[in-house]
């Protein structure tokens, strides 16, 4: 019979299950903690020393690629001052050797691409072919760096050459038609595969404008070929690149050229696909996207392409001249400098002055407010023209016809004394300033110059 407490103190209460599995098991307990511990322990300790060791491997691995990296590079550097004196030369008697070597190291990657391209340039000069052959090979290549070396010849320039000092880089016409294949190779594949490729050029709309005829010709060989192939759909993709793109597409394949020859079932097709562009130009050069800058380089453009495609620019050059004089200044300066310096065809002259000038003068002179401004800048581009010939027997044709009727009703308004002043008497300083040119004109001037024909880009070239 147990004894009961004594009083006053409490009675010992029966440990629970759990504190009787700790006094029947405490060694396995203390045994199985201090095991999980060590486990622990040992386990961080391994993953710490994995980490430690992957950490010193990629160290490693990192430092080998940073020495192999400065080892090609001083290879690099040893293979270029060996070949720095071949690449450095010039002229002909070294073009085999400095395109063999330029060759090799734009194939093996060892010469950065924008000195392979600057090398190639040179190299260009003395055989355009093994240029564009080395060009091909650069890869990621400057674009706005070959079309600044892209140089127009006169031919491009103003439709015709002569022996002058301003025709002196025709001498690196072949250089620039490698330039212009090379350009159209590289967009044919860049479309191929859903890029941008040379048409990189285009995206900014002011670049185009600030050089309308070296866009124009450095993208007429690839537009030519995709035309003369009725390959429409590749020559909408070109101008859905960007405005600036559809504006080449206009200058280049808007006219049509009246030695093309059409099979019947295409006439219909063709004719449309050439109003739709010069429509959209004509719209362009009179809207206002097109600043006072860019209608003048545009009028440029135009004066040139007036005489390789009759008639087809007539429309947009009259229009262009009857805008408000504040928007066309820059149309007659350049204008005028090109007919001054007689930078345009002869046989394109009469067409200039019956289609566009005399028309221009007359619409303005019939005016109910006629701009005396706007007819005094007419008249300065008409002196500049021959004056229509009277046919045999003394019958004017219906063109002198036009001519005489313009100027008598810009004489009526003017008055004698101020007509003379602004037709007669600046007609004879004209011929007089051509016979004796400043040495600023003289450079420029093709009025008694020789005629050549230079290298240049044909529209149905290959």
């Amino acid at each position: 019979m147990s004894t009961p407490p004594p009083a006053g103190e409490p009675a010992n209460e029966a440990p629970s299950r759990v504190g009787k599995f700790i006094q029947t098991y405490h060694s396995f307990l203390s045994t199985f903690v201090i095991g999980a511990a060590g486990l622990i322990a040992t386990s961080t300790w391994q993953y710490r020393q994995s980490e430690i060791a992957r950490s010193q491997a990629e160290s490693q691995q990192q430092i080998a690629k940073t020495q192999a990296e400065n080892s090609w590079r001083i290879e690099r550097a040893e293979i270029l001052s060996k070949n720095l004196q071949v690449l450095a030369s010039t002229g002909e008697p070294t073009v085999e050797q400095r395109y063999g070597v330029l060759l090799s190291l734009t194939r093996g990657n060892i010469l950065d691409p924008e000195l392979a391209v600057s090398y190639a340039l040179e190299l260009g000069k003395d055989n355009a072919d093994y240029m564009e052959s080395v060009l091909a090979n650069t890869s990621d290549k400057n674009y706005a760096r070959l079309a600044s070396a892209f140089q127009l010849t006169c031919q491009q320039r103003f439709g015709i050459g002569r022996d002058v000092q301003i025709c002196n880089s025709d001498v690196h016409a072949a250089r620039s038609d490698a330039i212009a294949d090379l350009f159209a190779d590289e967009t044919e594949f860049a479309r191929a595969h859903k890029q941008l490729g040379p048409t990189v050029l285009l995206q900014d709309e002011r670049a185009v404008q600030a050089a309308p005829a070296r866009m124009a010709w450095l993208f007429t060989p690839y537009l030519a070929t995709m035309y003369e192939r009725r390959q429409w759909a590749d020559v909408r993709g070109f101008e859905n690149v960007s405005v600036g793109a559809r504006l080449v597409s206009a200058l280049i394949v808007g006219p049509q050229h009246p030695n093309e020859l059409l099979a019947a079932s295409e006439v219909a097709a063709v004719n449309q696909f050439h109003a739709e562009r010069l429509a959209w130009l004509l719209g362009y050069v009179l809207g206002p996207r097109c600043d006072p800058e860019c209608k003048g380089k545009l009028s440029d453009n135009l004066l040139t392409f007036h005489s390789q495609v009759p008639g087809q620019f007539d429309d947009v050059l009259r229009k262009l001249l009857a805008r408000p004089r504040f928007e066309v200044t820059g149309v007659f300066t350049r204008i005028h400098a090109r007919l001054l310096a007689c930078q345009l065809d002869s046989a394109d002259l009469p067409v200039l002055r019956d289609r566009v000038l005399a028309p221009v003068l007359n619409e303005e002179a019939t005016k109910a407010k006629p701009d005396a401004g706007k007819l005094d800048d007419l008249l300065s581009l008409l002196v500049l023209v021959p004056e229509p010939r009277a046919a045999e027997e003394g019958a004017e044709t219906q063109e002198a016809r036009a001519f005489a009727a313009s100027l008598s009703k810009t004489r009526s308004l003017l008055g004698d004394v101020a007509y003379r002043a602004a037709y007669q008497a600046r007609r004879a300083a004209a011929e007089e300033l051509r016979q004796r040119p400043s040495p600023a004109l003289r450079k420029a001037s093709f009025c008694n110059a020789a005629q050549f024909a230079p290298s240049a880009t044909e529209f149905d070239s290959e």
